[in-house]
C-alpha cells in the first residue's frame, strides 16, 4: 500500500512534470503563507503561532566563563600538603535533613534546578551536572550557568568491602556537600528563553542524587504562594505543628527533637511531608499500589 506521504510526494511531482520524485524531495523548502489577522501576524497553517519577536534581553552581563567551573575532588587545603591529617567527622545527617531557608531564591532571575529532598552532592554527581550542563548550552556565548552550592567538603569514611568488624574509624573515601529541601543547585542565565532552557534541565535533574525540580523566577513565585495560601485556607485546625505545639496527649515525650523545628516536614521519609511543594503539585506517589 502507498503511504500518505508517497502521495504527497506523488502529487507534488504531478504538479511539477519537469521534477521527479528525488528532485521533489531536494527542493528548498517553500515559504509559509502569513496572514494578517485583527492582532499579531500568524502563519497561515498555523494559527496558534504569532509571529511576535521574543522579549529583548536587557542587563545581561556575560562572565568571562559560560561553564560551570570544575570543582575539586578533595578541599583546597588539603590538596596543598598541609602540616596535620584531614580530619574525619560523623555522618551528620542533620545537615541534610529540614528545609533550606537562605539558599532558595534565584539570584539572576532567570532558571535553575531545585532540590526537593534533601541529599549528599558527591564529586561524581558535580562532574556528571558539569559535563551534561557544557554539552546543552548554546553555542556562541550566549548563556551561562553558575554553581549555587558549595564544592564537597564533608568528609566521607568507608572501611571499604570485605573488611573486618572492628579498627577504629574509616579511612576518608571521598568528600561530600549536604543539600537540604529547597536548595538552588545552580542557574542558567544569559541571553536565553524558558523553552529552550526546560528541555535539558529536565534531564540534568535525572542525574542528581536526590529529587529536584527545573524551575524559572516565575514558577518559583507561584509554588510558594501557593503553599502559603493552602496553609492560610486550611480547614482542619488539628494539625501536626498544633499537636506538636500543644503537647496534646505528652506527644514530646516521643517526639524527636526535630520534629519540634520542623513539624515533621522533611524529618522522616514520607511520600507527602518529606517532598517539597508535594501538596502544590498534586504529584502521585509512584510506588506500590
Amino acid at each position: 500500500m502507498t503511504s500518505l506521504f508517497t502521495k504527497r510526494l506523488l502529487n507534488d511531482a504531478a504538479l511539477l512534470p519537469r521534477m521527479s520524485v528525488v528532485d521533489v524531495l531536494l527542493a528548498p523548502p517553500t515559504r509559509l503563507a502569513v496572514v494578517q489577522s485583527a492582532g499579531a501576524k500568524t502563519f497561515k497553517h498555523f494559527n496558534s503561532r504569532e509571529m511576535t519577536p521574543p522579549k529583548k534581553f536587557e542587563n545581561v552581563v556575560m562572565p568571562e566563563r559560560t561553564r560551570l567551573p570544575m570543582v575539586g575532588r578533595t578541599p583546597y587545603i588539603w590538596q596543598q600538603g598541609a602540616s596535620m591529617r584531614p580530619p574525619r567527622q560523623t555522618k551528620e545527617l542533620w545537615r541534610m535533613r529540614g528545609e533550606e531557608t537562605v539558599h532558595t531564591d534565584l539570584k539572576l532571575g532567570q532558571f535553575g534546578i531545585v532540590a526537593l529532598t534533601g541529599g549528599m552532592l558527591k564529586f561524581k554527581q558535580f562532574e556528571a551536572v558539569r559535563l551534561a550542563v557544557g554539552r546543552q548550552l548554546p553555542p556562541g556565548g550566549n548563556s551561562f550557568a553558575v554553581w549555587r552550592v558549595e564544592a564537597p567538603y564533608k568528609p566521607i569514611t568507608s572501611h571499604g568491602s570485605g573488611k573486618r568488624m572492628g579498627g577504629g574509624k574509616g579511612s576518608i573515601s571521598e568528600y561530600g556537600t549536604p543539600i537540604r529541601a529547597g536548595r538552588v543547585i545552580l542557574e542558567v542565565g544569559g541571553k536565553t528563553l524558558w523553552p529552550e532552557a526546560q528541555p535539558w534541565l529536565e534531564e540534568i535533574t535525572k542525574k542528581l542524587p536526590f529529587r529536584a525540580m527545573a524551575v524559572n523566577a516565575e514558577m518559583l513565585k507561584e509554588l510558594d504562594a501557593e503553599e502559603q495560601r493552602l496553609h492560610e485556607t486550611n480547614l482542619n485546625p488539628i494539625t501536626f505543628e498544633y499537636l506538636v505545639r500543644n503537647n496534646m496527649f505528652d506527644c514530646q515525650r516521643k517526639l524527636s527533637p526535630y520534629d519540634k523545628i520542623w513539624f515533621g516536614k522533611f524529618v522522616y521519609l514520607d511520600r507527602q511531608m518529606n517532598i517539597k511543594w508535594k501538596w502544590v503539585t498534586k504529584e502521585r506517589y509512584k510506588g506500590k499500589k
